[in-house]
């Protein structure tokens, strides 16, 4: 195995001490992870088509199993030692886990886990997609690591995992921030393109088409996502956990959603701004007043030690003081970044949420109001926590 082995060319020594302070806390002595946004996490690379299987130790070395179509790419964006393999091929007709047994086996053997306390996933999760078919080892995985690993305990980390992705490394708040001037350019071409007698998918095309081929992306293997818009009664109903564009065709005075879900090499965004066709009416300026004023009191609220339900009340309280309480139909965010919509993603900015906030984590700010057969107005921020309270990246 040794032969075979080859070492990523990226860094992130800050994610690698984090590991080992989660891997002693949660009592452990290695934990291995086979989601796509979880072998992100722990190596720094965010598999294709989800057939690797990343197996972090107690020191905070990182071993990925890798196909060997992926290697390249693996090997430009991660810093674990990377172990290619052959998922398929045509002297074999075998399951992928039958493929992974024999490699698995050597790595598990190299890094001296046969009698570990081993934490895997086996809990509820949400994972963006990484390509447009994604492998699923399930129930077999477990099942393989117990012939594999007879004497070892196998233990659920799932807490452990989302505590991990919650707080930010320097290195993945840059490739955000990177995301978030990406998608940018989406949404330029989204305002300029919004008038009278275009439809949803003209204006949504339009902004990915943007997105698609902004020089913004340069250095980034992996720059793709989505752009939805939502005009008038639409626009209404994007307080639903999905995003969907339609083809209605956009009338004067209409209130237009642009929503965005995009990645950078895996680290994803949640974006929103809305647009009037037209010249906004007194009504539309006033409900983007009462947005921006529960957007600034959220804003002024974040800071390390403050909890979600106390940013929600800022916010919410805004709302409500305006008369939009119950137009406000959703929590404020929820944690963002290794997911592009998972509202229980951590930390969730919710009025029941105990989160406390520290410096590193991400998540969206979305005030917003919705009026049934009428109109929805959203203004969805990216947000890090400072030492000193809140920065927006995606402030354009």
């Amino acid at each position: 195995m040794a032969a075979s082995m080859r070492l990523g060319k990226a860094a992130d020594p800050e994610r690698q001490a984090r590991l080992v302070d989660a891997i002693q806390s949660g009592h452990l002595d290695g934990m291995l992870c086979a989601s796509a946004s979880e072998v992100l996490l722990l190596s720094g690379y965010w598999p294709v088509m989800a057939a690797s299987i990343a197996i972090a130790a107690a020191d905070g070395s990182v071993t990925v199993l890798v196909p060997e179509d992926e290697l390249e790419l693996a090997e430009r964006t991660s810093w674990a030692s990377l172990v290619p393999y052959k998922p398929a091929g045509l002297k074999t007709l075998k399951n992928p886990i039958d493929l992974v047994r024999e490699p698995l086996a050597a790595v598990l053997k190299n890094v001296g886990l046969e009698r570990a306390r081993l934490g895997l996933q086996l809990g509820h999760g949400v994972q963006p997609a990484s390509y447009l078919v994604m492998n699923e080892y399930r129930s077999s995985l477990p099942q393989l690591l117990g012939e594999l690993l007879p004497h070892a305990a196998l233990r659920p980390c799932d807490d452990l995992l989302e505590d991990l992705k919650a707080v930010k490394t320097e290195r993945e708040l840059g490739l955000l921030r990177h995301a978030c001037t990406v998608a940018a350019a989406g949404f330029a071409a989204a305002a300029d393109a919004i008038r009278q007698g275009m439809s949803e998918v003209e204006v949504a095309a339009t902004a990915q088409a943007a997105f698609d081929k902004t020089p913004e992306a340069e250095g980034l293997e992996r720059s793709y996502g989505s752009f939805y818009c939502m005009s008038g009664p639409n626009a209404a109903k994007a307080s639903a956990a999905f995003a969907r564009t339609r083809r209605r065709v956009i009338e004067e005075g209409d209130l237009v959603m642009i929503h965005a879900n995009t990645c950078a090499d895996g680290h994803w965004t949640d974006i929103t701004r809305t647009f009037t066709a037209g010249v906004p009416s007194r009504w539309h300026r006033d409900i983007r007043t009462a947005i921006n004023e529960a957007r600034h009191a959220a804003l002024m609220t974040i800071r390390p030690e403050r909890t979600g339900s106390e940013v929600d009340k800022a916010a919410r309280d805004v709302m409500e003081r305006h008369g939009l309480g119950r137009e406000f139909k959703h929590a404020t965010g929820h944690g963002v970044g290794y997911a592009a919509a998972n509202p229980n993603g951590r930390p969730r900015i919710h009025p029941l949420s105990p989160d406390v906030l520290r410096e590193g984590m991400t998540f969206n700010v979305e005030p917003a109001a919705y009026f049934d057969g009428v109109g929805g107005m959203r203004h969805c921020d990216l947000i890090s926590v400072t030492k000193d309270g809140a920065q927006v990246l995606s402030d354009f």
